[in-house]
């Protein structure tokens, strides 16, 4: 076993860090794509949610089994409880989502605008130049 191997395992130097940059980075990238998927579909942006909640929850038990820090504990519980509040808006929009598409014409009404504007555009030839 070297040396690294052997500072990594009991809290050398260079002792490992909680990935506090990913989870922050999944979950404010899911949140901005749920929110802009609002327009179409926000399931993008919920699965990058969840998968901020799986990596908080790896760090979680990388701290339990004794692979981080007690001292980096109360880091990963503010990612967790961060993760989770942006979870549960994830889920708000999903049922926000669910009742404009099945209670309101709003969804019908981009679709029909889209496509009457996609139908207006003049042909293009692309052996015009």
């Amino acid at each position: 076993m070297s040396h690294e191997s052997v500072d990594d395992l009991f809290g050398g130097e260079d002792a490992p860090r909680p990935r506090s940059g990913l989870v922050l980075s999944l979950l404010g990238l899911g949140m901005v794509t749920t929110v802009l998927g609002l327009a179409c579909s926000t399931a993008p942006g919920g699965i990058l949610v969840l998968l901020a909640w799986m990596f908080v929850e790896k760090e979680l038990d990388r701290v339990d089994s004794g692979y981080l820090t007690e001292e980096d504990r109360p880091t990963v519980l503010r990612l967790r409880w961060v993760t989770l509040a942006g979870l549960l808006i994830v889920v708000a929009l999903f049922v926000v989502q669910g009742f404009l598409l099945c209670q309101t014409d709003l969804y019908e009404g981009l679709l029909v605008t889209f496509l009457e504007w996609v139908a207006d555009a003049p042909p293009t030839d692309p052996m015009t130049p």
